[in-house]
């Protein structure tokens, strides 16, 4: 497949790798006693994530994301970033980002963008700060609801949180981008939750990912037609042979029906 081109498609296919203990897994809603491990070292994953087209992958640090320690997924998380500079591609890393230092010490580290997720619930302050320091092109904001509700501490605490409101709190506070990821459907390969898209697509401006329930190609379509989310984050449907990675991006790009 072509890359002589960086550009990012109006509507971006983003593959995810997460790491728990140095592994890439997969959990089932966010359970982490319900994990699937995959054999592929991170470094050969994401070599064949740009050999089926991606431009950008998304990268979870599944321990940090639950205690805020960062230290057991170090080397995994290096790989994968010397691996992407080495072909060219993009990476946004989310999971235990707590304070600012976080925040610069991923970035310097080669990341393009930082998912604050936790802390955006806990510490809103600190998204004020990143997004002055390093700008709106490169803070992202991982909302992670369950029947409406923000959850956080990877999944396993309740925020108490609407999500429709944390979203408009989010736009005021300038955030520009957010992933939204309905976790009844994580890893279910149910479907994306495509009235809530659509909702928070009519009462808020903010570039949405989704993330969560897409198992195919069709998945794909009805998520583009929303015309409101301006990406997608897929891991179990590709790992698992339900989606095509390489046909999804090129449906993405307009190159398939």
């Amino acid at each position: 497949m072509d890359h002589s081109t960086d550009a990012v498609p109006s509507f971006s296919i983003i593959p995810a790798i997460d790491l728990l203990d140095g592994r890439i897994v997969r959990l089932f809603q966010g359970n982490y006693d319900r994990s699937t491990v995959y054999e592929r070292s991170p470094a050969e994953q994401v070599r064949a994530f740009y050999a089926a087209g991606a431009r950008l992958l998304h990268l979870v640090d599944l321990n940090a994301a639950r205690t805020g320690d960062r230290s057991r997924n170090h080397s995994a998380v290096q790989e994968v970033l010397e691996a992407a500079a080495r072909v060219g591609l993009r990476v946004q890393i989310g999971g235990g980002i707590r304070g600012p230092g976080a925040v610069q010490e991923i970035l310097s580290q080669g990341a393009d963008r930082v998912v604050i997720g936790t802390a955006a619930v806990k510490n809103p302050d600190l998204v004020g700060l990143a997004l002055r320091e390093f700008g709106p092109d490169r803070i992202v904001v991982g909302v992670d609801a369950l029947a409406g509700k923000v959850r956080v501490s990877g999944w396993e605490e309740q925020s108490g949180l609407d999500a429709y409101e944390f979203l408009n709190g989010l736009e005021s506070l300038g955030v520009q981008m957010v992933i939204y990821t309905d976790i009844a459907r994580d890893g279910a390969l149910t479907g994306p939750p495509l009235e809530d898209l659509k909702r928070i697509g009519e009462q808020c401006k903010l570039k949405v990912i989704a993330s969560g329930g897409v198992s195919s190609l069709e998945d794909v379509r009805s998520l583009i037609a929303l015309r409101g989310p301006v990406g997608l984050i897929t891991g179990k449907a590709i790992y698992e042979g339900a989606l095509d990675l390489e046909q999804a991006i090129r449906l993405a790009e307009g190159n398939i029906d």
